[in-house]
């Protein structure tokens, strides 16, 4: 449920330990203070480790770190952290071990960033969810992407990503993590910038004890989830006709499946601008219901993405753990 997470504190000086033991880069900034009305010259020092990135800025005073749980705990990131209190302690040990200074609790560090994450178990039939995926329309932008065989959505608040994760490790750590066939990732990145996470919890300034609760984690895959139209059926565009004449008169069956092939060749978000908007969710809601928004890529139906009851989910990673204890 949790992979990357990000933190800073600015209760410094810190300082590098072990330097001939690590190798951190030094490097320059310089920008603009419109408070103090002149330019800044800061030295920003940075260790980056496959498990944890560490930066020391602002003349010492500040630590910035980012880590994929997971990977710090298990290696790779197949499996999300499900109760992030251990991880978070050996994340603390890691920085106290290569850095000088008072380092809290990393539960009271400054929320920076957090991804939430659920993997989805498709078998053969990822190509097909991605193929399928490819033509919805969610936030801003969206593409199909070939790296990691799948599909992201992006705006200045969210980044939601869906893909191979076999592929993505076999790309990114190079390693052939055998657990990590058919499986589907579905993955939220939310950054402190966007302020989206502040807004749902109406608190100014979080810290990852705030962002890091399973039952948050939870909500937003659901909601997002069911935003996208996701977590229902996908419908094979073949078998539209015969859906649409048994669940409408025929006039709005016969203007439903025009929409359905429309699909084929315009994107989804090109549909809001040639009906009203009233329109547009209507025909959304209808088409949604018999999985058809999207249509099915391929000539099988295909399992919506639904989310587990979150009872079932944390009972499983409880399970997973005693297994791996």
């Amino acid at each position: 449920m949790f992979d990357t997470v990000a933190g800073k504190f600015e209760k410094g000086p810190y300082v590098p330990k072990s330097e001939s033991r690590n190798s951190w880069e030094t490097r320059t900034r310089e920008y603009y203070d419109p408070k103090l009305k002149t330019d800044i010259k800061a030295v920003v020092r940075t260790l980056n480790l496959p498990q944890v990135r560490i930066a020391i800025m602002g003349d010492a005073g500040i630590l910035s770190f980012e880590s994929s749980l997971p990977k710090l705990i298990h290696g790779n990131n197949v499996a999300g952290i499900y109760d992030p209190a251990i991880a978070l302690t050996a994340l603390h040990e890691f920085i106290a071990d290569h850095v000088t200074g008072e380092i809290p609790e990393l539960q009271e560090a400054a929320y920076q960033r957090v991804d939430y994450c659920h993997n989805f178990f498709v078998g053969n039939a990822l190509s097909d969810y991605v193929s399928t995926l490819a033509s919805v329309s969610f936030l801003k932008h969206h593409r199909l992407t070939d790296r990691y065989g799948g599909v992201e959505w992006w705006n200045h608040s969210r980044r939601v990503r869906v893909y191979d994760k076999h592929k993505e490790i076999l790309e990114v750590d190079k390693k052939n993590v055998s657990e990590a066939r058919v499986i589907l990732r579905f993955e939220i990145q939310l950054r402190k910038k966007s302020r989206f996470l502040e807004r749902r919890l109406a608190k100014k300034n979080l810290t990852l004890q705030d962002i890091l609760e399973p039952a948050l984690a939870y909500a937003c895959l659901t909601e997002t989830l069911n935003r996208m139209c996701l977590d229902l059926r996908f419908v094979p565009q073949d078998l539209a006709r015969n859906f649409l004449d048994e669940a409408f008169p025929y006039r709005k069956a016969t203007r439903l499946l025009g929409i359905v092939q429309r699909m084929r060749t315009e994107p989804m978000s090109h549909l809001r601008t040639v009906s009203a908007r009233s329109t547009y969710y209507a025909d959304k809601r209808d088409l949604r219901s018999l999985g058809l928004w999207p249509a099915c890529a391929t000539t099988k139906e295909l399992p919506g993405l639904a989310m587990p009851p979150i009872e079932h989910v944390l009972e499983r990673n409880q399970t997973n753990t005693c297994a791996s204890a």
